[in-house]
């Protein structure tokens, strides 16, 4: 099996390579096991080789607080229930009434089916 060098990931982990050796490169570490370490020990150097980060102790609370703010400046989301509630609410009394007479209109008409049934099982019996 071919394997990559040291040189070669050190270009991929500075995303100096072309899409399609990108590619390559990534489906290459599916099945590499040498590869993978050599690419894990690659992104070790390069981020120890990274300028330090000023103020490093305060950058979570920065974010932490600029999410805080964010999220007030998004308006509610109002929930499904909610919504479907209010539109029946305010729907007009064919739109509330008709779905649930046309649904007891059906079911009467299965019982109605059925006890006809019955009862020209229970005449047949008598004849016999």
């Amino acid at each position: 099996m071919d394997h990559y060098s040291r040189e070669e990931w050190h270009k991929y982990v500075k995303n100096e390579l072309g899409d399609a050796d990108r590619k390559a490169y990534e489906d290459h570490l599916y099945i590499c096991d040498h590869c993978l370490e050599v690419y894990l020990e690659a992104m070790e150097e390069e981020e120890h080789a990274l300028p330090a980060m000023p103020r490093e102790d305060e950058f979570t609370n920065l974010v932490m607080a600029q999410i805080t703010v964010d999220k007030v400046k998004e308006p509610p989301v109002l929930n499904v229930a909610e919504e479907q509630k209010e539109a029946f609410a305010h729907g007009t009394w064919f739109e509330r009434c008709f779905p649930i007479a046309f649904t007891c209109l059906l079911l009467i008409g299965g019982l109605v089916k059925m006890l006809e049934g019955t009862k020209s099982e229970a005449e047949k019996l008598e004849k016999d």
